[in-house]
C-alpha cells in the first residue's frame, strides 16, 4: 500500500504480491477480491447514485462463499489534501459527481495469517450508453492507476470471459503507459514486460511435479 504526493498528482495504490507458489485458499480469496475490483471499476450508474449504493459491487463475489472485509471499500482523496478526503465515498451517502476521485480497494484478510487487497483510483466521469433512459445522467468511472495487477493468484476458470479481457487489458496498458517513461531502467522493464505478458493462473508442474516460478 504506498501513496505520494507529486507536483501533477496524489496516489494511493495497493497491489498484493507473492513471491513463492499460492494456495488454493490464497488463489480463490484473491479472484474473487479481484472480481470485485473489476465489478465497481465497469460500473455504470445515474446521476444521484451514492457510493454506499454500490459497495456490494466490490463485495458480491465475496460474500457468495460466506466470505467479507472490514474495511472500507474506497475513500475519496485530492491532490495535496488528505490521504481520506470526503464527503464522498463508497461508505457516504453523498452522491458521486464527475471529477469526484476514488478509491477501488475490496480485500480479504486470513487473520494472523495473509490478507489481500487491490487499490486503484477512480475518477467519476460521464458516460454514453445505448438507450440514455431518462437523458444524459449516465456516469462510470475512469481509472488513474496504472500499476499491473500480478495473476499468479488468479483462478481462471472462476473469471467471466469480460473479467479475463479486463486483466489482460488493464495490464496491457500499464505496459504502454509505462513503458517508454523506464526504458533507460532495464531492471523495472523486465519486470514491466513480465506482469504485462504474464498468463492467468501459475504455471503447471512440470515433471515429476516439479515447479519453477522464474520470478
Amino acid at each position: 500500500d504506498s501513496g505520494a504526493q507529486y507536483r501533477d498528482g496524489t496516489i494511493d495504490t495497493t497491489r498484493t504480491v507473492h513471491f513463492g507458489r499460492p494456495t488454493v485458499e490464497q488463489c480463490e480469496a484473491f479472484t474473487r477480491v479481484l472480481q470485485g475490483h473489476i465489478s465497481i471499476d465497469s460500473a455504470f450508474f445515474p446521476e444521484g447514485t451514492s457510493g454506499r449504493s454500490l459497495d456490494v459491487l466490490a463485495r458480491n463475489a465475496l460474500w457468495k462463499e460466506g466470505l467479507n472485509y472490514l474495511h472500507g471499500t474506497g475513500h475519496g482523496f485530492g491532490s495535496f489534501l488528505n490521504v481520506h478526503e470526503g464527503p464522498h465515498g463508497f461508505s457516504s451517502d453523498t452522491p458521486l459527481v464527475p471529477g469526484h476521485v476514488i478509491t477501488n480497494e475490496p480485500g480479504f484478510y486470513n487473520d494472523g495469517k495473509w490478507g489481500i487487497r487491490i487499490e486503484s483510483a477512480l475518477l467519476v466521469k460521464k458516460v454514453q450508453t445505448k438507450h440514455e433512459f431518462n437523458g444524459n445522467i449516465w456516469l462510470g468511472f475512469e481509472r488513474l492507476t496504472v500499476v499491473p495487477i500480478q495473476t499468479k493468484m488468479v483462478k481462471e476458470g472462476m473469471l467471466s470471459k469480460s473479467e479475463i479481457a479486463w486483466i489482460k487489458d488493464h495490464n496491457k496498458r500499464c505496459f504502454e503507459k509505462l513503458e517508454p517513461l523506464i526504458r533507460e531502467d532495464k531492471r523495472a522493464l523486465k519486470w514491466l514486460r513480465r506482469e504485462a505478458e504474464r498468463g492467468i493462473g501459475q504455471a503447471s508442474p512440470g515433471p515429476g511435479g516439479i515447479s519453477i516460478d522464474w520470478d
